[in-house]
Order: structure tokens, then C-alpha cells, then sequence
């Protein structure tokens, strides 16, 4: 008894999923028709036997998949999902969930409202999910579902971006604040460069004028020096050749005090006669040139003093 009931429950199970498959059992039931023609094309009788049956499945199929599409309830509410912001590639699609009210309703179309045509609807996934697709533009966008009788979905917003593009953007940015910045380096070493070869310069030209000066300074208290030790030296030498004068004038002086007084005193005492004596005689003589004599080499002496060791000339005496 009890398997009895499970081969019961079982049956029904198969007839329910037959049952909810049978709108779309015609998809398979057609080709099958064809098939089956062609595998009996020499049996004339199971050839039509099978298309008949066959057939016959079809049309039932067909008119209860027509009848389902019709006997669907209109679409009263619609919404979308997922409901954040999003943002995606100009080459990418965006998958969307559909949900209506009530569950059993099927909108036959649905038309994408967005701005300036930014992105496309492919409905073609079924009922219940669709892709966004690019239109190949980039922007942003607010985007809602709407059925035919009008009713919107909830907007959600999407960005759409080309990565690519901005990759390329950014790199040639990168590029561009390198070269930027390699120049403006490059410029800044020029100007640094050129600054310390100015501040050397000026270094060197100051180092120079100060050296230059220097040595004008020492030329110059050395021409100073000179100038003033030749000048001393002027002032001595004048002050000595004075003094020098002054002392040889005192002795003249004095000389001629001593020589004046000598010629006093001589004047006072008696001149003593002079005579003259040869070089090599024993006489004395009145006269330097008496006889043979050299006068050249004859010398004076008193006559007191001749008296005492030599004899008168007889000549000349």
C-alpha cells in the first residue's frame, strides 16, 4: 500500500512538471515532427502515426503557451535592481534585475530612458534580467525602466567611463608633469648653476679688488716709507753735513785762532834765518840750487840749528 502511494505521488510530480512545461514543450516537439519524418521516411504508416501524434502535441502546446501569454496579468508596478550608484567601462555591460507586481505578469516591452543616448537595452536574457549596454559615449546618466502603458521603474545612476582613455590620460599626465617637471629641474639647476657662477664670480672679482687693493696699499705705504726713510735720511744727512760744516768751520776756526796766535807769537819772537841742505852734502846753503845741487830734493832748516853740524857753503855764503 504504501509504495503503492509513493508511485501515486510520483506520477502526479511528473504530470505536475509536465504540465508546467507544456507552453514550451512545442520547441522540442517541432523538430522532433522532422525528425521522425525522416527516420520513417520508408514506413509510411509509423511516419504518420508519429507526425500526428506529434503534431497534435505541438498544437496543444502552442495554444496553451498562447493562451498563457495571453491570460498574463498587466504590470502594475516595476522596479529595478540592484539600486546604487555604479560605475562602468564604455567596452562593458551592466546587468539589471527586473521585478513586477503582480509576480505573474509579463511586460512585453520595456523602453530605457536615459540622457543623450548614453546607454542601450538588450532584453533579450528574459523576463526577469537585462543588460545596459555602452553606447559608446561617455557621462553620466540616470536610467528607468518603462512599460508600455507607462508605468517607471525606480532610476538608478550610472557612470560610464572609457579606462582605457583615462589610462592613457593619466600616463600622458604623468608623462607630461615628468617632463614638466625634469625641465623646470632642469631650469632650476641652470638658474642654481648660474647663480653660483655669478656668486663665484663676484667672489673672485671682490677677492681680486681686495687683493688689488691690498697691494696698492702696500706699494703705497711702501712708496710712503721710502718717501719718508729717504726723506729722514735727507733730513740726517742735511743735519749731519750741518753739523759736519759747523764742526769743520770750529776747527777751521779754531786753526785760525791757533795759527793767528802762532803768528802772533812769532811775530813777537825774532825771525830766524833759513838755509838750504843737499840730499847728500855736508854744507849748508843760501840759495836751493847752489852749485849741483837738486832743489828738488833740497830741504830747510835754521841756521842756528845748521851751525852746529854742517859748514858754509863758500860759494854762495
Amino acid at each position: 500500500m504504501g509504495k503503492t502511494l509513493l508511485n501515486i505521488f510520483l506520477v502526479l510530480i511528473c504530470l505536475g512538471v509536465l504540465l508546467s512545461l507544456l507552453p514550451y514543450a512545442w520547441i522540442l516537439f517541432i523538430p522532433a515532427i522532422f525528425l521522425y519524418r525522416r527516420k520513417f521516411r520508408e514506413e509510411p504508416l509509423r511516419k504518420k502515426k508519429y507526425t500526428a501524434a506529434l503534431g497534435t502535441l505541438s498544437l496543444l502546446s502552442l495554444c496553451v503557451f498562447g493562451y498563457a501569454q495571453a491570460s498574463a496579468p498587466d504590470v502594475e508596478k516595476i522596479s529595478i535592481s540592484p539600486t546604487s550608484n555604479y560605475e562602468m567601462d564604455v567596452n562593458s555591460e551592466y546587468p539589471i534585475n527586473i521585478q513586477v507586481q503582480p509576480e505573474d505578469a509579463r511586460p512585453k516591452k520595456l523602453e530605457l530612458v536615459t540622457d543623450n543616448g548614453l546607454l542601450t537595452l538588450d532584453y533579450s536574457r528574459g523576463e526577469s534580467s537585462c543588460l545596459l549596454k555602452s553606447s559608446g559615449k561617455t557621462g553620466e546618466s540616470n536610467v528607468y525602466l518603462k512599460t508600455p502603458d507607462g508605468k517607471s521603474s525606480n532610476a538608478i545612476h550610472i557612470s560610464v567611463t572609457d579606462k582605457k582613455a583615462e589610462a592613457e590620460a593619466k600616463k600622458k599626465a604623468e608623462e607630461e608633469a615628468k617632463k614638466k617637471a625634469e625641465t623646470e629641474a632642469k631650469l632650476q639647476a641652470e638658474a642654481e648653476a648660474k647663480q653660483k657662477a655669478e656668486t663665484e664670480a663676484k667672489q673672485k672679482a671682490e677677492a681680486e679688488a681686495k687683493q688689488k687693493a691690498e697691494e696698492e696699499a702696500r706699494l703705497q705705504a711702501e712708496a710712503a716709507a721710502k718717501q719718508q726713510a729717504e726723506e729722514e735720511a735727507r733730513l740726517q744727512a742735511e743735519a749731519q753735513a750741518k753739523q759736519q760744516a759747523e764742526e769743520e768751520a770750529r776747527l777751521q776756526a779754531e786753526a785760525e785762532a791757533a795759527a793767528a796766535q802762532e803768528a802772533e807769537a812769532a811775530a813777537a819772537q825774532p825771525v830766524e834765518q833759513m838755509v838750504w841742505l843737499s840730499a847728500t852734502g855736508e854744507k849748508y846753503h843760501r840759495i836751493p840750487n847752489c852749485g849741483n845741487m837738486n832743489p828738488d830734493k833740497a830741504r830747510q832748516i835754521p841756521l842756528s840749528q845748521a851751525e852746529g853740524s854742517y859748514q858754509a857753503c863758500k860759494n854762495c855764503w
